[in-house]
């Protein structure tokens, strides 16, 4: 059976695993003015809503490369800014991609803008990941014939993979490596021979890649690379699976070897048992900070101290002077 690219299930895992550095290159303008210190929200259940309303129900189900980004803004109070970026893998013909974008616009302004006394924030974004310029619309215009000027202009941040350049792309983001891998699929031959040794030269520098923060993000890597560079030589297939069972690493990831490769691009290894240890606590002490993040969420929206307390098992204390923070 001929295999298939899931290019939303890979740019998926991409914007799942890589929030923060998505919002930095499509958004440097704002990106430091957001309060990161208290948390992402993605908004999963509220975009498939917004899609039910706008899609029939088959292309609902296949629409997954879409993403909403709830943030907070440092300097206004806390204000919330709404993020929408959507990953377009091929032209949609005679479908106009610019209103696509503006119908979610205008949903998830009806849905949240007034939720909140400080009218929230909107931005969005378009990804093209394949070739040539059909339906690669940066705004929506809607005008009429009879009227000379334009009723209604709205604009949207894109990236092309095919045109940009990565070295406009700063080494410390690992979207560098995620967009040479979309522009190197564009660049390479339909022909398995080809695709293999484009996998084998991508997987290598994977290998050695250390500027990644957690598991999620190696695995979305990895899971990138198998989503967009298929095989269909049984005989090729085989042979990189070898490759991987031999080389291990990233492909066989494990805390310890995430833990070994940061370490060694610090200069600070410092051997396996003393690795161990401190992955350890450095697990606990994530484990706290996101226990954290969830009851700022709660307290902003109201919840009680007892019940953040039950819910994140956080002393009460701790809740307490959490809720402290924020009002300062």
């Amino acid at each position: 059976m001929t295999k298939k690219h899931d290019y939303d299930a890979a740019w998926k895992s991409i914007l799942e695993a890589f929030e923060v550095e998505v919002v930095e290159l499509l958004f440097p303008e704002i990106f430091n003015k957001i309060a990161w210190e208290l948390g992402t929200e993605s908004l999963d259940k509220e975009l498939l809503e917004i899609q039910k309303d706008i899609f029939d129900k088959d292309s609902t189900e296949k629409v997954i490369s879409d993403k909403i980004i709830k943030v907070r803004l440092k300097d206004k109070e806390s204000k919330i800014l709404f993020i929408h970026v959507e990953v377009q893998s091929y032209s949609r013909g005679n479908e106009v991609f610019g209103e696509r974008m503006f119908r979610y616009f205008y949903r998830i302004w009806d849905k949240f803008r007034y939720k909140c006394e400080d009218r929230s924030e909107i931005v969005a974004a378009a990804i093209y990941t394949y070739k040539g310029d059909s339906g690669k619309d940066k705004s929506y215009v809607y005008k009429l014939p009879e009227i000379e000027s334009e009723i209604l202009i709205y604009n949207f941040k894109t990236i092309d993979v095919e045109k940009m350049k990565l070295e406009k792309i700063s080494d410390d983001n690992p979207l560098k490596l995620v967009f040479k891998m979309a522009k190197i699929l564009l660049e390479t031959n339909a022909i398995d021979e080809d695709i293999y040794e484009a996998k084998i030269k991508l997987a290598e520098e994977l290998k050695k890649y250390a500027k990644v923060k957690n598991t999620d993000q190696i695995k979305a890597l990895v899971d990138f690379l198998e989503y967009l560079f298929l095989i269909q030589n049984l005989e090729l297939e085989k042979k990189y699976e070898e490759y991987k069972k031999e080389n291990g690493g990233v492909f066989k990831v494990s805390i310890d070897e995430i833990r070994k490769l940061h370490y060694k691009e610090e200069g600070r290894e410092e051997g396996r048992e003393e690795g161990r240890e401190e992955g350890r606590e450095e697990e606990r002490e994530k484990a706290k900070a996101e226990k954290v993040l969830i009851a700022k969420k709660m307290l902003l929206r109201g919840t009680s101290v007892d019940i953040v307390a039950e819910d994140t098992d956080l002393l009460i204390e701790e809740v307490e002077n959490i809720k402290k923070q924020i009002s300062n």
